[in-house]
């Protein structure tokens, strides 16, 4: 047999890189707290933006939802014309922000294995909100659904493609980092 020509490959890197890769794979929360993190500022984006995750505007409110909400608090005169405190109402309004209850209860929660996003249970009207549905006295009003969290698929939620990528950028960040020993 002939003797081989070649270089010996030092692999102490690459068995280092694999250890380190390891060790990140058994407690990967930093990663998860930061999906966690800019999924909810996206999600918050959405609020302020006033649009879907893949950036369709939500629908407007009908003309029946604006002209109760005039009829409260002294926004319409008594000859039906609007006040200035309707006309400033009107100026003002913001889709799903009556009170900022929605917006402001919506959070992450990253364990060792998972990250979540979503409403608190103080605020029992998210759901509707995010999927629609019919509301109120006998069910009888349809509420469009203003997805705020993820896309609506049926009665599941899916990532919108933005922000699928956001989550992909985020881990092969992190597994670049860990195999680098930057982690």
């Amino acid at each position: 047999m002939s003797d081989l020509i070649g270089s010996t490959i030092d692999d102490r890197a690459i068995h280092q890189a694999f250890r380190s890769l390891e060790q990140w794979s058994d407690s990967p929360r930093r990663l998860l707290e930061e999906i966690g993190q800019s999924y909810e500022r996206r999600v918050l984006e959405n609020f302020s933006r006033e649009s879907d995750p893949e950036g369709n505007p939500w629908p407007k409110l009908s003309a029946t939802t604006l002209m109760l909400k005039l009829g409260k608090g002294k926004r319409l005169k008594k000859k039906g014309t609007l006040s200035k405190k309707g006309r400033e109402y009107l100026q003002n309004k913001r889709l799903l922000v009556e009170s900022g209850a929605l917006r402001r209860n919506v959070h992450y929660q990253a364990g060792r294995d998972f990250v979540r996003i979503g409403v608190g249970g103080s605020v029992p009207y998210g759901a509707i909100h995010q999927f629609g549905g019919k509301a109120g006295r006998g069910r009888k009003v349809t509420i469009p659904a203003r997805p705020y969290l993820a896309m609506n698929d049926g009665d599941e939620m899916r990532l919108a493609e933005r922000d699928r990528q956001m989550v992909l950028q985020i881990t092969y960040r992190h597994l670049g980092d860990a195999v680098e020993g930057r982690r």
